[in-house]
């Protein structure tokens, strides 16, 4: 692979005028920085291409599945439905077919960053027709495919509408930029690693971490320009911790929604599946300068993982006047559920196995066919979960269909300000689980809401669950 190309933006999904979009999952040798790689694709490239939505509008996303096992697509953090040819994560398009899915995106979305991604449970779709034939399948049934397609390039991003809109009016036209973050390790005859009867894809084995497919790219700044970057985790495993050397990140955005309370980061903790929106101001003077992914272990059961530079930021040119700072809450922010009724308290304890191979959600592992909880969550309500970790790993939690609001984090308070829809739950120490309390609304959409550690190997494996949503 070769560094040092300049910075390209994901390339946008073509939309036809009824806006229906077709996405062609399908084996694919798609070009790393000068290196022929064989993997998965929609449409052709490691990145797929980026969706474009606008809040009111109905979108229709073809999917054809070219590969030789099951597919579905899950358009991670939308608040539309679960169910039918929606964001329905139970939905199988098996080898040889196609699907059409449908999502309403309501009038007053928040405005922000979200991705979309093979959420496919399972190698086949599961049984139907007869008893005997469902038993027959079912006995076959093999799970987990998250993990392998997601590494081999099935995922990329999804914007709704623009929330430089939502910004002070001199900052509604700055540039702005998307990063889609993905790693890739590449065996010796140029395929990405999968999961197989002799492979298997290792989190922790050295790779290579990639912006936008490009191995160190070299973005263009002006002295004092401020841009906003778009920043999504769109792999499978692996964290990023990421600094941009010398400057810092304003944060407006977290997984899709505004914030009620603009912050500032020198680093920015993403598990696979996070977003962040932020503002970014180059220095006034011309300089280079290095975005990077520090050195980072999320538990001693877990994975360490080395310093690596993902893109170099080359200041340079004839200054710009600097942009007003941004400070307080975006419009639009959701309300603060701290004071919300709590119309029920919920437990759910996280755990693996001692080789970090069998993961469980409050003793079980996923079903299709049974939740963890025993009684459904009623439309229209708030509740209240305590996610505890009984594992040596931090294990990122998130939940389908909507954001949450984290209210404590091992014991300690947090303040108020934003929802999201992954949050990292810290790990066991000294004998003593690592808890994040967390209030979850009820809003707009009965059925099956998932949930689940982020790191497919462990979704895949067996930390996944729902919540049945009743009206």
């Amino acid at each position: 692979m070769t560094a040092g190309a300049p910075f390209r933006d994901p390339a946008d999904a073509e939309t036809h005028q009824d806006l229906t979009i077709t996405l062609d999952a399908a084996s694919t040798r798609f070009d790393l920085s000068g290196r022929k790689v064989w993997g998965q694709s929609y449409n052709g490239a490691f990145v797929a291409p980026t969706i474009r939505v606008t809040p009111g509008s109905i979108v229709a996303v073809h999917l054809v599945n070219h590969l030789p096992v099951a597919t579905n697509l899950h358009f991670h953090g939308l608040h539309v439905s679960p169910s039918d040819h929606s964001d329905n994560p139970f939905l199988c398009v098996s080898p040889g077919s196609s699907t059409t899915y449908s999502l309403a995106i309501p009038a007053e979305h928040p405005l922000g960053t979200y991705w979309y991604h093979s959420h496919a449970m399972g190698t086949a779709c599961p049984p139907s027709g007869s008893p005997a034939a469902q038993d027959t399948v079912a006995s076959n049934f093999v799970p987990g495919d998250v993990e392998n397609q997601i590494f081999a390039g099935l995922s990329g991003a999804l914007i709704v509408g623009d929330d430089r809109t939502l910004l002070p009016p001199g900052l509604r036209h700055i540039c702005a930029h998307t990063f889609v973050l993905k790693d890739a390790q590449i065996d010796a005859t140029g395929h990405i690693v999968q999961n197989t009867a002799t492979t298997s894809i290792n989190s922790n084995d050295p790779t290579v971490r990639l912006v936008n497919g490009q191995l160190r790219p070299v973005l263009s700044m002006r002295p004092g320009q401020t841009q906003l970057w778009r920043l999504v985790n769109a792999g499978a495993d692996i964290i990023y911790q990421l600094q941009l050397d010398g400057h810092h990140f304003t944060v407006i955005g977290e997984d899709g929604t505004p914030v009620a309370r603009t912050t500032t980061a020198d680093t920015l903790l993403l598990p696979p599946g996070k977003r962040y929106d932020v503002l970014v101001t180059a220095d006034g003077r011309p300089r280079e300068t290095v975005l990077r992914t520090t050195a980072y272990s999320n538990g001693p059961q877990g994975d360490s993982y080395p310093d690596v530079a993902l893109a170099d930021i080359a200041v340079t040119g004839h200054p710009v006047d600097r942009l007003p700072t941004v400070s307080g809450a975006m419009p639009t922010a959701p309300r603060d559920l701290s004071t919300a009724p709590i119309a029920r308290h919920r437990s759910l304890d996280l755990s693996e196995n001692a080789a970090g191979t069998v993961f469980y959600i409050n003793g079980a592992q996923f079903s299709m066919d049974s939740s963890v909880f025993d009684t459904p969550a009623r439309l229209g309500t708030v509740e209240e979960w305590t996610v505890r970790n009984l594992s040596g790993e931090d294990h990122p939690f998130h939940l389908h269909t909507n954001h949450f609001q984290v209210t404590s984090v091992n014991d300690v308070p947090q303040p108020y300000t934003d929802q999201q829809d992954i949050v990292m739950v810290p790990h066991i120490v000294n004998g003593v689980p690592g808890q994040v309390v967390l209030r979850v609304p009820f809003a707009d959409y009965t059925g099956r809401w998932l949930f689940h550690c982020h790191i497919a190997a462990h979704e895949d494996n067996g930390m996944m669950s729902f919540i049945n949503v009743v009206s």
